[in-house]
């Protein structure tokens, strides 16, 4: 029995991650859950799952509590998520932002595997990642298909490793209209269903770019070999071109519950329980260049890529506050970048050695934001 938690369980990735669960269950033993808000649908999973331990950093109610069921016990906040990772062989961190770090830096810090859904810790963390990189296994479809595909080649005969993106809801759009775009339509992706900040990272591309700041860290691949391509249809999460001149894909449908079997079961393969498709639903498969003057902020994050350092965790703060102001329509879609660019340009703190420091850094990133935020409007 695979020892298994969940941390940010409620959310896309950790609400799938239990539908594999609940497809194997005579082969995971579910340790714990964790999520932020002591809400309905954390107890609703309880009661499913009946896990060891049931952990929330809000405070729940009586009602709440007494609704637990009894094969569970509860715990709040750090203690808990201490108790899960102690107990647990495997954890997949799928908790949102930054607030995934800690949890990140303490599962690999007690040699536990770490199923690296969290982008936010994996790019900040990059010394960590690299020294326990046996623990690690990618759950993100596109590190995910790299993490395949790079376990079969030497590092010596890549040529070039592509990350695919599927260009957002404004590939085709004018990059002179991009100033007049709503929030509802950057939040209108045509493949995936995720939440409003990585929606909207994925209609800029900064997705994409912290997507390549991810591969750096998990892989060791220096930027220059990382080029990020268009794939409309989202069904190649990775490619690799080798010297030889043969290229590999990893190719499914855009189906998070694929990388996420692969993550809790490596390096076994299970059979796929739910909807198979043919290889001809797979069809077409159509690559297309990056408008890199329309998607300014994979540029920007090549730079960053290269800095390292404190532009690292800075970029993500900035960057969180820069799509909240768009989302609340003070700030055109256009501005988002150059915002960014323009607190990184501005950045005065050094690089952090510590976990605390680090999350200073993208505070203080965010916070950068409203003191430029004349600079650019």
């Amino acid at each position: 029995m695979i020892k298994l938690s969940i941390l940010g369980s409620t959310g896309s990735v950790g609400t799938q991650a239990l539908d594999v669960v609940k497809a194997y269950r005579q082969d995971i033993e579910l340790v714990g859950l964790v999520a932020r808000r002591a809400s309905d649908k954390l107890l609703n999973q309880a009661r499913e799952f009946k896990p060891k331990y049931v952990v929330s950093y809000q405070e729940p109610t009586k009602d709440w509590l007494e609704s637990l069921p009894k094969e569970c016990v509860y715990l709040k906040g750090e203690e808990g998520l201490l108790a899960v990772v102690e107990e647990s062989e495997r954890v997949l961190n799928a908790i949102s932002g930054i607030d995934g770090l800690l949890p990140t830096f303490l599962v690999l810090s007690k040699n536990k595997i770490l199923l690296a859904s969290n982008k936010e810790s994996v790019v900040c963390l990059e010394e960590l990642i690299r020294e326990k990189s046996k623990n690690v296994v990618p759950v993100d479809s596109e590190h995910n298909a790299l993490f395949q595909l790079l376990s079969m080649t030497n590092q010596k005969e890549l040529k070039k490793v592509y990350l695919t993106a599927s260009g957002g809801p404004f590939k085709d759009t004018p990059v002179e209209e991009l100033s007049r775009v709503k929030p509802a339509q950057a939040l209108n992706h045509p493949t995936w269903q995720m939440g409003q900040k990585i929606t909207v990272d994925s209609a800029t591309l900064m997705n994409k770019g912290i997507e390549l700041l991810e591969a750096k860290a998990l892989f060791g691949l220096d930027p220059d070999l990382i080029e990020v391509v268009i794939h409309p249809q989202s069904l190649v999460h990775g490619a690799i071109k080798l010297k030889d001149g043969s290229f590999l894909f990893q190719v499914s449908p855009p189906d998070m519950k694929i990388p996420i079997m692969n993550a809790i079961f490596y390096p076994e393969r299970r059979e796929y329980p739910f909807r198979e498709v043919s290889l001809f639903e797979l069809s077409p498969i159509v690559f297309e260049k990056v408008d890199r003057q329309k998607f300014r902020a994979l540029a920007l994050c090549e730079w960053v890529a290269r800095m390292g350092g404190v532009y690292v965790p800075v970029l993500l703060g900035a960057d969180e506050r820069a799509v909240e102001l768009f989302l609340e329509e003070r700030i055109s879609f256009d501005k988002i970048v150059p915002l960014v660019e323009e607190v990184l340009s501005s950045v005065s703190i050094r690089d952090p050695e510590t976990v605390e420091e680090i999350i200073q850094a993208v505070e203080w990133g965010y916070k950068k934001v409203d003191e430029v935020l004349g600079r650019v409007l």
